[in-house]
């Protein structure tokens, strides 16, 4: 990491102060409520200002866009990037950019120097970048005074791929999000680590030589990998193309139950190992990664916007002078974070009413696991 006075987690709070103070980016506040099922955690986030923000292709984009626009070379927001947003370069070939809408304070982007295809693979120096971020984020015991550095010591990262992820950008980019010990601690991912195969509904099998877990009780098919503390470049590379590898087997197979289709894999390993996947070729299918220090995990994407109720129905909100109908839920890779925003109060209001509706809501998001489950009013 390029050399600074100040550790990476107060460089990225203190940009962030400075470029909110500037007007050079704008902070949603969200009502926030911490609501569980089955034993899964999820966030919920009311978000109704990003009602009123209109669809930039100049900037990169957060969370819960309606509908991911299609930016042209002019338009690219990471060539160059916002002098008032840029953090710092990232050895070798990427920098850090602070996303321009964050809901969370601190959301930045790691992003390549060069223009790479977002929906093409992510290489070997894309990954090397993840871990020098994770690695030194959260070794980093230089806080210099900022409390939010302080408090917020640990970090999400999250990738979109393909028309269904809720990818925004054609830029190659990664997002990180700053997050509480309390916060890490209670997602539902890490959880699953913090439990052993068999209980608390935690699956594990092998592909090749590599152990492979998911979580029975959330609702889309996924898979998720431990990263070793010694884990390089070429390591985490080849846990991500073993979980591309599964993913676009559920997809081709998406009625075969999770625990079978682990086996099926692993059995044909060999052959399906040695496949080379082009790097320079979009992957033809969509997903969410999602990394911290500690693991890896990916989620195959079958639709970007998932309802709460009838996407015709009334949502009560009227902007400038038109009735809203209500938009639903656009997610992406924070989904695997537990992690939703809602955009008006009617949704809002039945999710609470009813913890397992965000479950069964999210769980449209993939390949699911259970049999679907209508919300009602």
């Amino acid at each position: 990491m390029a050399a600074s006075t100040q550790s990476l987690r107060s460089l990225v709070f203190s940009t962030y102060k400075r470029a909110l103070k500037a007007g050079a980016l704008t902070f949603s506040e969200t009502e926030v409520h911490n609501i569980a099922h089955d034993g899964i955690n999820y966030q919920i986030r009311y978000a109704p200002n990003l009602l009123k923000k209109p669809i930039s292709t100049s900037q990169p984009q957060n969370p819960v866009h309606s509908a991911p626009p299609n930016p042209t070379t002019k338009s690219n927001p990471f060539l160059p990037p916002n002098p008032a947003l840029y953090v710092t370069a990232i050895p070798r070939s990427h920098y850090l950019v602070l996303n321009k809408f964050p809901v969370i304070p601190g959301h930045f982007i790691l992003a390549t120097n060069e223009f790479e295809k977002q929906g093409c693979p992510l290489a070997v120096g894309d990954l090397e970048g993840v871990l020098s971020v994770l690695r030194g984020w959260e070794t980093d015991a230089s806080d210099d005074g900022h409390d939010e550095a302080a408090e917020h010591r640990c970090l999400y990262a999250f990738f979109n791929s393909g028309r269904e992820s809720g990818a925004s950008q054609p830029h190659r980019h990664l997002q990180f999000l700053p997050l509480t010990q309390l916060d890490m601690d209670a997602l539902w991912a890490n959880q699953m680590f913090n439990s052993n195969a068999g209980e608390d509904g935690v699956v594990e099998g092998r592909v090749g030589d590599l152990k492979v877990r998911y979580q029975s009780k959330v609702m889309y098919k996924h898979y998720f990998i431990r990263i070793p503390d010694d884990c390089g470049p070429e390591d985490l590379w080849r846990m991500y193309t073993t979980l591309l590898s599964l993913a676009e087997y559920i997809l081709f197979h998406p009625t075969t139950p999770a625990d079978v289709l682990l086996k099926e894999v692993d059995d044909q390993w060999d052959s399906i190992s040695v496949t080379q996947r082009p790097m320079d070729v979009n992957v033809p299918f969509s997903y969410n990664m999602a990394f911290t220090k500690e693991w890896v995990g990916i989620l195959p994407r079958t639709t970007e916007t998932v309802y709460v109720v009838d996407q015709e129905e009334e949502s009560g909100v009227v902007l400038d002078g038109v009735a809203i109908k209500c938009p639903g839920l656009n997610l992406n890779g924070t989904a695997m974070a537990g992690m939703t925003l809602i955009r008006t109060r009617k949704e809002m209001d039945i999710v609470l009413s009813d913890p397992g509706c965000i479950a069964r809501t999210v769980g449209g998001i993939g390949v699911q696991q259970h049999e679907p489950h209508r919300c009602s009013l």
